[in-house]
């Protein structure tokens, strides 16, 4: 079987690597098609081809003319979809399985081409479109419309799956199917240190990802500066690429003389340095105002650690919450109060890690998702054939 997977803009490349290569095990013929890898991305997967048919342009311009790609965007994107429809008519692949609407405006013409051509299948991996607050009108508008150019979807989420539904997308056109645990490098050296630390050691809170206003790290460091005002054995680690201008929050972290307390990692990180970072890591937190699926989440179920999060999206699902300490979002004295639990107690620690290491047993394996998606695209093709 002949699959692209579309992800315009690489916007979740981790996710769509793996994928890719999960489907490519299973004995598929896989076909990533996006943009060309910025030189701090990875692709430590094979079996597949990456095709970079989007933004040619605006990805080649240096870092001072950035502005120019945004505007060059638009364009360019309706001409990758045009190239894209060029390329389904030569190459005939049975499925495009799509990762993101893009510009729902500009989308709803070209799936409508697309759909004569092969089944259309649309993972839904939040159910505010890329978080809304952050995006441009451009990409909100029309999402609604884009969504009836699909023959299915898979909604990560029950919360995206009701959110399909009141969109009027009849269930049977929707395969629920969570979000498989991202596997990333493991050290064992770095594990090993990490166990090794002396008692009294202090405590290691890592919060990782992009930072975006959504995620609620804002929360985290009013929450560590209550911390700070009672106890100085925790660290706090804020590690990843900022998308909002971080300098506010560092200034009062200075002024709070909370520093040693408050560490800001900006900026990308690889992925053995992420794997360190949660090998390293007493607990994890995710303090975020919204989510539905969580590809940070995936990434840190695999590490054992104690998780912190905010009572919603995938963390308040069934199948997960009774394996992480849970709390209100954006409320920065209980999430104090939950982290200030675990570091005094090393019993809960050790409990609460019990519990995410039984999240093993819990998470999707890339291996069962690609299955899943291949009998689904199989079901497609039988009834276009039928």
């Amino acid at each position: 079987m002949r699959v692209f997977v579309v992800d315009q803009s690489l916007f979740g490349q981790l996710y769509d690597v793996q994928f890719s290569a999960a489907l490519a095990e299973a004995g598929a013929e896989v076909t990533l098609v996006g943009r060309r890898l910025r030189p701090h991305e990875e692709m430590n997967r094979g079996g597949f081809k990456l095709l970079p048919l989007f933004y040619g342009f605006a990805e080649s311009l240096p870092q001072r003319l950035k502005p120019l790609a945004r505007i060059s965007k638009g364009l360019e994107h309706a001409r990758g979809m045009a190239a894209l429809i060029d390329l389904v008519r030569r190459e005939r692949p049975d499925v495009l399985h799509f990762q993101w609407i893009v510009l729902p405006l500009v989308d709803a013409f070209f799936l409508r081409h697309l759909a004569r051509l092969a089944p259309l299948v649309l993972t839904v991996h939040n159910s505010v479109p890329f978080h809304g607050k952050g995006s441009s009108a451009l990409m909100l508008k029309g999402q609604d419309q884009a969504l009836r150019g699909f023959d299915h979807f898979v909604p990560h989420t029950e919360a995206i799956r009701d959110y399909l539904l009141r969109q009027g997308i009849p269930a049977e056109r929707m395969d629920l199917l969570p979000h498989p645990a991202v596997r990333l490098p493991r050290d064992p050296a770095v594990a090993a240190a990490a166990a090794a630390r002396p008692p009294g050691a202090p405590v290691e809170i890592l919060f990782f990802g992009s930072i975006k206003a959504y995620k609620g790290v804002d929360v985290l460091v009013r929450a560590g500066l209550e911390l700070a005002r009672r106890r100085r054995d925790f660290k706090i680690r804020i590690a990843g690429k900022p998308f909002f201008d971080m300098q506010p929050l560092e200034a009062e972290v200075a002024a709070a003389g909370a520093a040693a307390l408050i560490d800001f990692e900006l900026g990308h990180l690889p992925e053995a340095t992420l794997g360190a970072r949660l090998e390293a890591a007493d607990i994890v937190v995710f303090p975020y105002r919204e989510i539905d699926a969580s590809g940070a989440f995936a990434c840190a179920s695999q590490f054992g650690k104690p998780i912190v999060a905010s009572e919603l999206g995938v963390f308040a699902e069934p199948m997960v919450r009774d394996h992480l300490r849970l709390v209100p979002p954006e409320d920065p004295q209980a999430l104090a109060d939950a982290l200030e639990t675990l570091i005094a107690d090393p019993a809960a620690r050790a409990a609460w890690r019990a519990r995410s290491e039984a999240l093993n047993d819990v998470m999707y394996t890339w291996e069962r998702f690609a299955a899943d998606c291949l009998a689904l695209y199989r079901r497609l093709l039988a009834a276009r054939a039928a």
